[in-house]
């Protein structure tokens, strides 16, 4: 069944994600440069970790010293990879943990809970960052995600490593955050295999769908009160791979809220419910005017992992893969 299968999927992601966590960590570590008091670059020699511009990885001809530029702009050098990280990003703490490098996060944001060891760490705040929180856990390395960008300059000040990583909006920026966390915590090889594991999963979905002309129109559910995702969003960049049709093309920002009356009259051949741990999918038919949608007639109603879905980390291209099975059944049988 596709539960159990999701499952399967989830685990194997698991182990991925912890090797990328530990990356992460490392790149929080080499980002807080912003410091005039850290060290500088003594080589020029640098190898790029960066696959669109929002992180960038030099080593320098010191085998022990790293140099990272996070999406901010900020460029850490550190002398020897993160080995006390406070991670604020549940897909950081993901990554870190797929490439091995869990071990090394001593704190992490309350949602960060995965794979199962995440959820038994010390908690910090994700919203509004408390750098007394983070200082109680002697970090050498802090990583920030998209929503705390404000929250940058106050922790520097405090002399605290930060390396920010803005969420990124498609697969090569997911790439990119793997190799520069990779690079920060000593993980290289293993943030290359999670890449290429993830890059082998895209490939077999591709080919497996690659003489579809046309998916099918989808409806991405993120809230009962019918918030959903544009095609310029991470998620909708994960819908377009697939080939699915998005009710909400052209419909201006990330995360629209359409009317009830507007997807009735956009007719979706899937509805895709990332809501479903509150909202029952079994309740959607009695929405008024609903039960005449394609989707609602062919019981194409499917619940999806809205964690898996809306991270930027190794999970993701499970996450896609089991989406074209929901979409293509007939594909990979």
């Amino acid at each position: 069944m596709l539960g159990n299968y999701l499952w399967r999927r989830a685990r194997r992601a698991g182990f991925a994600l912890a090797l990328l966590t530990a990356a992460l960590a490392l790149v929080l570590t080499g980002c807080s440069e912003d410091d005039a008091s850290e060290p500088t670059a003594t080589t020029e020699a640098t190898s790029t970790a960066s696959a669109t511009g929002s992180v960038e990885g030099t080593s320098t001809a010191t085998p022990a010293s790293i140099e990272v530029t996070d999406s901010s702009g900020e460029t850490i050098v550190l002398e020897a990879p993160a080995s006390r990280i406070v991670s604020h990003s549940p897909a950081a703490t993901e990554i870190l943990f797929a490439i091995g490098a869990g071990d090394l996060v001593v704190a992490a944001d309350e949602y960060s809970n995965y794979p199962a060891e995440a959820e038994s760490l010390p908690k910090v705040t994700y919203s509004t960052p408390d750098p007394e929180q983070d200082l109680a856990f002697d970090p050498d390395l802090v990583i920030f995600a998209g929503r705390q960008e404000s929250s940058l300059d106050h922790f520097r000040e405090l002399d605290l490593r930060v390396f920010y990583l803005e969420e990124p909006r498609d697969l090569e920026g997911v790439f990119a955050n793997i190799r520069a966390l990779g690079q920060l915590t000593g993980h290289e090889t293993q943030a290359e295999a999670v890449v290429a594991d993830m890059q082998a999963t895209l490939d077999e979905v591709a080919a497996a769908i690659a003489d579809v002309e046309e998916g099918p129109l989808v409806f991405w559910e993120l809230t009962e009160d019918l918030y959903t995702v544009s095609p310029d969003s991470f998620i909708g960049s994960a819908l377009s791979f697939v080939k699915a049709r998005n009710v909400a093309a052209g419909v201006d920002g990330d995360f629209p809220q359409l009317s009830s009356e507007a997807i009735v009259e956009a007719n979706p051949d899937v509805i895709l419910m990332a809501d479903a741990g509150f909202v029952d999918p079994a309740g959607v038919p009695d929405r008024a005017g609903w039960s005449a949608i394609t989707a609602v007639a062919n019981d194409a109603i499917y619940p999806v992992d809205g964690d898996v879905m809306s991270r930027p980390g190794p999970r993701i291209a499970q996450g896609i893969e089991d989406l074209a099975r929901l979409l293509y059944p007939d594909r990979f049988e």
